[in-house]
């Protein structure tokens, strides 16, 4: 495959995504060979803890009503959150293969502009929501810590089977202290995941700008110094390479949405949930503490939710930019015997690419700018 700055920022997401234990998805082998023992680890105490959530409604009977809440809301959110895991394992090869097509459209026209936004782009969701996953995991430390200082309870930010929140102790402590950072490793699992449906989202709205680019430089075949047959042809030829392109995007925004059906489904479920659980701890909660640790798990779950929502509404805007692309790409230079045939082809490309391109969730609920909008208010 040809190198570019996209294939570069692939290779370092996938080696990420790796690195936080999932399967190594993209076509070289450079992966760090060590981390492959990492990621079963990895894998063993992610399902460890989520069974371990379902084991507590069994063992744990000294609860408070905040903990029994936070215990409700810690279990529907793991199994939801390592559904994502499990399903980009299970598509592991089409997510290797869309990478792939993804990355190849670009061999045949590449904006440099648009590429260095994309990736900037991409790098600022990325660390964004990593900066905001690692603020809501620390304030469930900071609100624990506070809990052990001011009411003099025990250590609990996460709720597990054993020990029991009352029980004091050297191995309850030291347990209780594992089980927060297993929790770290479980949620970078998570986050792994959402690298992949960023990274991808982000690349294909991108690519449908970068069509824009290719379809407007198609009109200065027409200054070149030839005669006028050979621009025909050279527009012609280049034309129906633009919509084998465009009919490439779209088998990959296809893709894209078949892949991240259960996130995208999982998401919607996970963030209305979760943020009614957050708002009515949030009502009944009499500590700042308690609060703040609600405040940065609602914040987490609401720019998740915008992230996914902001970069999908990508796809569809730039997507209802491309027919006014293909309209002046210069069809109107060819003349003679040509013109018919041209013509056909352009509306033929400009049926296909006024079709709303939209991703949804449950096949029903758009991820756009206004739909987050509308959750957010």
């Amino acid at each position: 495959m040809k190198q570019s700055k996209t294939s570069e920022f692939v290779e370092k997401v996938t080696k990420l995504q790796y690195m936080f234990g999932l399967p190594y998805v993209w076509v070289d082998d450079t992966k760090p060979k060590y981390f492959q023992h990492f990621n079963k680890i990895f894998t063993f105490f992610a399902i460890s803890f989520v069974i371990s959530d379902y084991v507590s409604f069994f063992t744990q009977n000294h609860l408070t009503e905040k903990q029994k809440t936070d215990r409700t809301l810690f279990t529907l959110s793991h199994t939801i959150l390592i559904l994502y895991c499990f399903v980009f394992e299970y598509y592991k090869e089409d997510i290797k293969k869309l990478y792939i097509v993804a990355v190849s459209l670009k061999t045949h026209h590449n904006d440099l502009a648009i590429e260095k936004k994309m990736i900037r782009k991409a790098k600022m969701y990325l660390a964004s929501f990593g900066s905001i996953l690692c603020y809501a995991l620390t304030s469930y430390a900071v609100d624990g810590t506070m809990q052990v200082l001011k009411a003099n309870s025990t250590f609990t930010p996460v709720i597990t089977a054993w020990p029991d929140v009352t029980q004091n102790g050297l191995w309850p402590d030291v347990f209780r202290v594992v089980a927060y950072f297993v929790l770290w490793i479980f949620m970078l699992k998570v986050y792994a995941v959402h690298v992949f449906v960023f990274s991808i989202t982000v690349i294909l709205s991108h690519q449908y700008t970068n069509l824009q680019s290719y379809f407007y430089s198609l009109d200065d075949i027409f200054k070149n110094a030839c005669s006028e047959e050979e621009k025909v042809k050279e527009y012609e030829k280049s034309l129906k390479l633009g919509l084998w392109m465009h009919a490439e995007t779209l088998w990959c925004v296809e893709e894209c949405q078949r892949i991240n059906t259960w996130v995208f489904n999982g998401q919607t479920t996970f963030s209305f949930t979760i943020i009614c659980l957050e708002l009515l701890q949030m009502a009944n909660s009499t500590s700042v503490m308690n609060a703040l640790s609600n405040v940065s798990s609602g914040l987490a779950v609401l720019l998740s939710n915008g992230f996914f929502m902001c970069n999908a509404g990508d796809i569809t805007t730039e997507a209802a930019s491309l027919p006014s692309a293909i309209f002046a790409s210069g069809w109107h230079h060819c003349s003679g015997c040509s013109s018919a045939r041209i013509r056909k082809l352009i509306m033929l490309a400009l049926a296909q690419s006024q079709k709303p391109v939209v991703i949804r969730s449950f096949y029903v609920i758009e991820f756009s700018y206004e739909t987050f909008v509308s959750v957010s208010i």
